[in-house]
């Protein structure tokens, strides 16, 4: 994956070819929903931010002036992500018992063995070491890439991409008995 074909993309986008969308969608929604997912904890919600957040994206693209589209669209999920999951933190909810199990654990994503893997990284890892598992593991960014998006050095990023993979691969044989 290219940020220099995303960047050109987006320039096309900004002169306004509609068919650059496609390629920016497809090379930043993987990161997009899990930047989403991470806050919200629902796939669901997620993918509703993520709809969200190219809606705003593309309304707003002629603002956009950088040089990391990975870095601003991901800005714009966590922010839409963030608002609706203090929207939904002040709904009164009526089904106790389910906000219970939901807080202690018990409920669990669709029963996709990579959503409990995701489930697992999201509970185990901090948000900045999510991101990059997220990021190099599911999104298939190169290591240069993440640290470009992320702002961090690549020394950091693999040093805390290694340390996070050991973390869950040690989560994950503990919990396989």
């Amino acid at each position: 994956m290219s940020d220099k074909s995303i960047e050109k993309a987006v320039l096309k986008l900004k002169s306004g070819d509609s068919r650059a969308f496609r390629h920016i969608y497809d090379k930043t929604y993987k990161i997009v929903f899990f930047v989403a997912f991470r806050i919200l904890g629902n796939k669901h919600s997620a993918e509703d931010v993520v709809q969200d957040t190219y809606l705003k994206a593309v309304t707003n693209i002629g603002s956009y002036d950088s040089d990391n589209f990975t870095a601003w669209i991901t800005t714009i999920a966590r922010n839409l992500a963030l608002n609706e999951y203090n929207k939904s933190k002040r709904q009164t909810t009526t089904d106790f018992s389910a906000e219970a199990d939901f807080r202690e654990g018990a409920f669990s994503m669709p029963d996709e063995d990579s959503f409990g893997l995701i489930t697992a990284a999201k509970t185990l890892l901090d948000e900045t070491d999510y991101r990059i598992v997220m990021m190099c593991v599911v999104a298939g960014y190169k290591r240069r890439e993440a640290a470009k998006a992320l702002d961090l050095p690549i020394s950091t990023v693999s040093y805390r991409l290694k340390q996070s993979l050991a973390a869950l691969a040690k989560h994950v044989k503990g919990g396989a008995r």
